[in-house]
């Protein structure tokens, strides 16, 4: 407890001590330390689906990130994915979503290669109990359950710049922390980025 209180003094003097030191400076210099960090930015993410007449998937998931070093970025990103199954009286849907955080260290010999590390909590929703409803409905559904899932995903990526300030990337990644409801090794992303 003393030591949470001791955190909070500390960061509290630094908060008051940046904003005396960034007052003294003046406008100007504020306006060009905000267009210097908004250069540092990046968001981007990824999408994904497939449909077939009973059947499908949906996912979505943003990012926001942050050029620490021009070798290593930071970022957190947002996961929501949408699974719907109905056939032959038999249905569910799946609502899951969570959120991750990464950094990524681009390698010094060729800065498009980059190693990657993250942690992800997901809520996965999954179906358990079968029940059975009579007329008029003559359908089978499940109950479904909240099951918090705590993923670890180490590997690595190439990036592609598209343009100046875009780029689309390919990671591939394995989960150091793989249940049955967690997706199998390994895991395929495909995605995209733009700086701010």
């Amino acid at each position: 407890m003393k030591s949470r209180i001791l955190i909070l003094l500390v960061l509290t003097f630094v908060f008051i001590f940046t904003t005396e030191v960034n007052a003294q400076f003046g406008k100007d210099f504020q306006e060009e330390q905000k267009a210097q960090f908004q250069k540092k930015m990046f968001l981007g993410g990824g999408i994904g689906f497939w449909i077939w007449p009973k059947e499908g998937y949906v996912y979505v998931s943003p990012l926001l990130g942050y050029h620490l070093s021009p070798s290593f970025d930071v970022g957190m990103r947002i996961i929501y994915s949408y699974y719907w199954y109905n056939y032959n009286g038999l249905k569910f849907d799946e609502h899951d979503y969570g959120a991750g955080l990464f950094g990524r260290y681009y390698l010094f010999f060729f800065n498009d290669l980059f190693i990657h590390a993250e942690y992800e909590f997901l809520s996965h929703e999954e179906p358990t109990n079968l029940i059975y409803y009579p007329s008029p409905r003559n359908e089978w559904e499940y109950d479904m359950d909240r099951i918090p899932l705590h993923n670890i995903y180490v590997g690595g990526g190439y990036r592609q710049w598209i343009s100046q300030n875009a780029f689309v990337s390919i990671l591939v990644l394995f989960n150091l922390n793989e249940t049955k409801y967690a997706p199998n090794n390994p895991i395929i992303r495909i995605g995209f980025g733009v700086g701010l």
